[in-house]
């Protein structure tokens, strides 16, 4: 238990600033009429699970850091098509009270198993003791078109519907609006985020997964800078300092959901373990017996160390420490090698060419079969059957595209 405390302190309170990027889209502006969300996170907890867990009133899924065992997630969907995230904010506290902060995961993990819509969260919350430990921006989407960010103190929380927004979307990074200006951080980001939206969003084609990766958790564009590598201008390393992905990116999540009358169990969470350029997105669904093992604790019954590591994010990060930031020395660590990243040579395809390879053989499995399962031509069970098939190959696929690197 000790042990477990002392993994708990240095991940969370001996941390640097956490910082994530994350966007909502509202369905009433998706082709599909589903809404949509998206996290980049970024911790110094790099090794990121998934875990299945029964709560008092819902069944959900949850990203979590590795070492920890129970009791908070990251994000995570239940089995009602309830859908939670969340981003650091440093520009919203009100009160010096001596209290625990930093306690938004386990927030997410009591709202998952007992939400089902916002309007669930938000009588829940005046229940949920107070003060409640976060400053945080937090996002949800529901089964039932809700679409919403509430920045969110020890006390109070204010509301911003994404329903409501002109352009059908909205950017949130490591400030809250309603917080104080001269402590936004995540600025430039934001500035980023916001610009790739501006031209990459549109009302007639839906932003998948897979866009959402290589437009935002992928693309090394600093608008502050006016920089924008692509693998004609990429040099070989460029500096670590905010760009949307970063040393500290630990996962991705981007939250398919559904539209009203649809099945909330049908809502996916697209989940990319470890460093963006070198993780995948794998589709995942709130039921025990059909998460691939690769993205769960390699020991269900382990109590810590590695028997708590996925072993698609160990893979993914062994990739990343060695090949994308493989200067170990000095300052070594600050430095990302950009072309190893994104130009293909003679000797080796680019770490994206091996993720785009992985990402098309998972959409060529797995999107036949979840149309023809939302659309009602195969049954829940023929889908399971078949997704099980899919899913466990993953895996084996990444391994085999990856294999310069490993």
């Amino acid at each position: 238990m000790r042990r477990l405390l002392f993994i708990f302190l240095t991940c969370s309170i001996f941390s640097p600033a956490w910082a994530c990027t994350s966007f909502i889209i509202s369905g009433k502006a998706t082709p599909s009429g589903r809404p949509m969300m998206f996290k980049h996170r970024d911790t110094d907890c790099l090794n990121n699970r998934i875990a299945y867990f029964q709560g008092d009133k819902y069944a959900f899924i949850g990203l979590m850091n590795a070492p920890t065992l129970d009791g908070e997630v990251w994000s995570g969907v239940n089995e009602a098509g309830f859908c939670i995230m969340n981003t650091a904010s440093y520009n919203l506290r009100e009160d010096s009270l001596q209290c625990q902060m930093d306690r938004e995961g386990e927030l997410m993990y009591h709202a998952l198993a007992s939400c089902a819509t916002i309007a669930d969260f938000e009588q829940w919350l005046t229940t949920y003791p107070q003060p409640w430990g976060v400053e945080a921006n937090f996002g949800i989407i529901d089964a039932q078109g809700g679409a919403a960010y509430y920045e969110m103190n020890n006390h109070r929380w204010i509301k911003y519907d994404v329903n409501e927004e002109a352009n059908g979307y909205r950017v949130v990074t490591n400030f809250s609006f309603a917080g104080r200006y001269e402590d936004y951080e995540g600025w430039e980001r934001y500035q980023t985020a916001t610009a790739i939206m501006q031209e990459a969003f549109s009302r007639e084609k839906e932003m998948t997964a897979i866009d959402a990766l290589n437009l935002f958790s992928r693309k090394y564009r600093h608008e502050v800078l006016g920089v924008n590598y692509y693998q004609e201008n990429a040099p070989q390393y460029i500096v670590d300092q905010d760009f949307i992905p970063r040393r500290i990116t630990s996962a991705v999540v981007y939250f398919e959901g559904v539209k009203a009358g649809e099945n909330p169990c049908q809502a996916v969470m697209w989940t990319a373990l470890g460093y963006p350029a070198c993780a995948v997105a794998i589709p995942l669904f709130v039921h025990p017996k059909h998460l691939p093992a690769y993205m769960l604790a390699r020991d269900a019954k382990a109590a810590e160390g590695i028997g708590l590591h996925s072993e698609m994010c160990d893979a993914s990060l062994r990739i990343k420490d060695q090949w994308a930031f493989p200067m170990h020395i000095s300052n070594g660590k600050r430095y990302v090698a950009l072309q190893t990243i994104l130009v293909d040579n003679e000797n080796k395809p680019a770490l994206m060419t091996c993720t785009n390879d992985v990402e098309t053989k998972i959409l060529s499995d797995f999107l036949p079969i979840y149309q023809q399962w939302t659309t009602g031509k195969i049954s829940d069970k023929e889908f399971w059957k078949s997704y099980d098939n899919v899913a466990s190959g993953w895996m084996k696929t990444y391994y085999d595209f990856f294999r310069p690197y490993l």
